[in-house]
């Protein structure tokens, strides 16, 4: 498999983990329910009767087989781990360190991106001020006034652009060589189950191949 495949069932064995843990912790799926109804004590021409009443919504896993899927599963997230430790390291490009600085750049474009559509702004304010004067008789009274509000950039958009356009241009090309290299680069790793299709399956699969 190539290194996308490899990321991608590392993904889907954490899922799996998930949807296992899930199962194990709900007490409805572990038990089966039964009821003894003791009629004759109170009727004596009525018999008694033992019924089952176990969640109709049970699946079908023994707990035993789906701890043993836990396990295998356990042992083949370490595998792979290393597997794709060990085909990392051997590679001339650091996919990590591409990866997450990508990620900062897409960040940083974000911001920039912001920067470069702001606006400056002028708005008349109608009678928003507010001041106080003393008439002839020497009382205070107040008056209303309008605010002009002038709001200006005090960066260069232009440069802004410019920068962004690189940075664009940048993250692209990375882009590429991390597609590239996901592809591209083969991890000595074999699944030891299909992945594919939903988890119940999954499990169902492997616990019927290795009863």
């Amino acid at each position: 498999m190539n290194l996308k495949e490899a990321f991608q069932a590392q993904n889907v064995f954490g899922k799996l983990n998930e949807h296992a843990f899930e199962y194990l912790e709900d007490t409805g799926n572990l038990m089966t329910v039964t009821e003894k109804h003791f009629r004759s004590k109170v009727a004596a021409d009525q018999p008694d009767e033992e019924l089952d009443v176990t969640n109709v919504n049970k699946k079908k896993f023994p707990a035993g087989e789906l701890i043993g899927f836990l396990i295998k599963l356990l042992e083949e997230r370490e595998k792979l781990s290393r597997a794709i430790h060990a085909t990392k390291a051997a590679m001339d490009f650091d996919l990590d360190t591409a990866v997450d600085a990508n990620r900062r750049r897409h960040a940083l474009a974000s911001t920039l991106d912001a920067l470069a559509r702001q606006q400056s702004s002028h708005t008349v304010m109608k009678n928003a001020g507010r001041g106080y004067v003393f008439n002839k008789d020497g009382n205070q009274t107040e008056y209303r006034y309008d605010i002009e509000r002038i709001q200006t950039i005090d960066y260069d958009r232009t440069k802004v652009r410019k920068l962004l356009k690189k940075l664009y241009a940048e993250a692209d090309r990375v882009s590429t060589e991390i597609d590239l290299a996901l592809l591209n680069t083969k991890v000595d790793y074999e699944l030891p189950f299909d992945i594919h299709g939903d988890y119940d399956s999954i499990i169902e699969e492997y616990i019927e191949k290795n009863k």
